[in-house]
């Protein structure tokens, strides 16, 4: 690997992916989902995920911060970077915290599944950043919420209020940086349908996203009380 070529900030543009890449980052995914429900008490391996992530985002804004780069692309406004940043920083009572965590579940499996890489040649610092990354989000996000989901915190009204107020942000940060962050100013497989259009594109299959999954993570919840009432009992 020639470490000039990894840290160019010379485009070209995206590479395609094969058969064999789609089906290995598919298994990534499930190995990741199961590692983190597996050993979600294991403080080892939460240390291991979070130094991997904390990493990655070191790294990567070093890049843009010794390239240059335009506000357009380097901001940290993406939903699962300020999900990245949220896992690392905020203290697990916050609700926040919480949301982001779900997100983090949602977003890095859509990254994973339909990946919109930085147009450079593979392997490049942010195409494995992506990587790396998305794969820790959703590691750190799953250890999260397993240790800590609370279905008080959290409602569908609250994810509401929040997921719009968040893409509003996003709206102002696009038309200030001209940047496309959160996908708000052109959607991923839909396109530009204008500013409210995309807007509500975005933000209610996200809703609708982190409900279900909240959802599911509730049912988890009552399971793991349900056991630890009946280990009290004996």
């Amino acid at each position: 690997m020639n470490l000039q070529e990894f840290f160019t900030s010379h485009k070209t543009e995206a590479p395609q992916l094969t058969p064999l890449w789609y089906g290995m980052m598919f298994l990534g995914i499930i190995y990741i989902m199961y590692s983190a429900v597996k050993y979600h008490q294991n403080k080892r391996y939460q240390i291991i995920l979070k130094f991997v992530q904390g990493f990655q985002i070191l790294m990567l804004y070093s890049w843009y911060v010794a390239t240059l780069s335009p506000l357009s692309e380097a901001l940290p406004f993406y939903h699962c970077r300020l999900a990245m940043f949220a896992i690392l920083f905020l203290p697990d009572s916050s609700v926040y915290k919480q949301y982001f965590a779900l997100l983090g579940v949602f977003g890095p499996i859509c990254a994973l599944i339909y990946p919109i890489f930085d147009p450079f040649a593979f392997p490049h610092i942010t195409l494995v950043s992506y990587l790396i990354g998305h794969y820790a989000l959703l590691g750190n996000s799953l250890t999260y919420l397993m240790n800590h989901y609370d279905s008080k915190q959290l409602g569908l009204r609250r994810i509401v209020e929040i997921s719009f107020a968040m893409n509003l942000l996003l709206l102002f940060v696009n038309f200030v940086s001209g940047g496309n962050y959160g996908f708000l100013k052109e959607p991923p497989l839909v396109g530009d349908h204008g500013i409210i259009s995309n807007y509500l594109l975005v933000s209610l299959p996200l809703i609708l996203a982190i409900w279900i999954i909240s959802l599911v993570f509730k049912q988890i919840q009552l399971k793991q009380e349900q056991e630890e009432t009946v280990r009290q009992e004996n």
